[in-house]
């Protein structure tokens, strides 16, 4: 056990510790991870969780303020709830430097959740320098996840252990190619978590229509010039572009659907098929379900 948790002081689990440095020359697994939509209430982000860790995603994320939606009630009860019921999946924060949250909500038995850290990405335009804002150095030290901070923050900023990762943020109008390879490049190794929107369909009409009208992905920008858009296919293909690029870790965020334990098990398809995809390369097949996984006349988690 102790020999787990250590490995997952950086990423997390088992699933993301997959995520080798760029440098790696064989053949490796995307790590993917989820972010829990901010218009749903704790029970519908227990959810999320439950299914990222059945699927062995990286992890589920919560960010604070989400995207859309409100403030969580109580930061606390919905990360414990997250951490609880993700396993083996790692949980996250993620928060933006600008608009950090209250703290009295996180005690320091947060610290782990089920022998896991609690992971802590920051996003900040701009340079984080020491010493750390109050809040956020609590955070930090309430969580004792590792530490990850945005590709552009300056590199000279990065010496030293509290950087475990490099986080590279969603943003509408960034070169997301240019900002994964600044991000790897300031990284010198370690891993490179990037926010992408993600809409994946069985056909590229179905994901375009999980996109139009998406509330999201107005505060994140479209998929298609911001993370993975098309088919299962396509977004294989997108994702091994990123891999190549230095990306470890994509932290998806998905359109609201109604059969999103679909979209997540597409979700660990593009990851294996990313793995092993080099860019030009026809896509690999997709792997086949969890046993007992829905599907068409199948039952689904939680099904009665």
């Amino acid at each position: 056990m102790g020999e787990r948790v250590r490995a997952s002081a950086d990423l997390g689990p088992e699933p993301a510790a997959a995520a080798a440095p760029a440098t790696r020359s064989a053949a490796r697994l995307l790590a993917l991870s989820v972010v829990a939509d901010g218009r749903a209430g704790v029970p519908a982000a227990g959810q999320v969780a439950r299914l990222a860790g059945r699927l062995e995603l990286a992890g589920v994320w919560w960010r604070e303020p989400p995207l859309t939606g409100p403030p969580a009630a109580d930061l606390a009860e919905l990360l414990g709830v997250l951490g609880s019921e993700s396993g083996p999946a790692a949980a996250g924060l993620i928060v933006d430097s600008g608009r950090l949250p209250a703290v009295p909500g996180i005690p320091a038995g947060y610290r782990t959740v089920r022998g896991f850290p609690i992971r802590l990405a920051v996003s900040c335009q701009g340079q984080l320098a020491e010493p750390w804002p109050g809040v956020l150095a609590e955070l930090r030290d309430a969580l004792g996840g590792g530490l990850a901070l945005p590709s552009v923050t300056d590199a000279g900023q990065l010496a030293g252990a509290a950087a475990a990762a490099i986080f590279v943020p969603v943003l509408p109008d960034r070169d997301l190619d240019a900002a994964v390879g600044s991000g790897a490049a300031a990284a010198a190794g370690r891993p490179v978590l990037v926010e992408v929107a993600v809409s994946v369909g069985r056909t590229s009409a179905e994901a375009r229509a999980r996109a139009d009208g998406e509330e999201l992905f107005a505060a994140t920008g479209h998929p298609r010039d911001q993370g993975l858009f098309g088919t299962l296919e396509e977004c294989q293909a997108a994702a091994a572009r990123l891999l190549h690029a230095g990306a470890t870790e994509l932290v998806c965020y998905l359109p609201r659907s109604h059969d999103l334990p679909d979209v997540l098990a597409q979700l660990r398809a593009i990851s294996v098929g990313a793995g092993v995809l080099r860019p030009g390369e026809p896509p690999s097949a997709a792997p086949p379900p969890p046993a007992g996984w829905g599907g068409r006349g199948g039952r689904r988690p939680g099904a009665g």
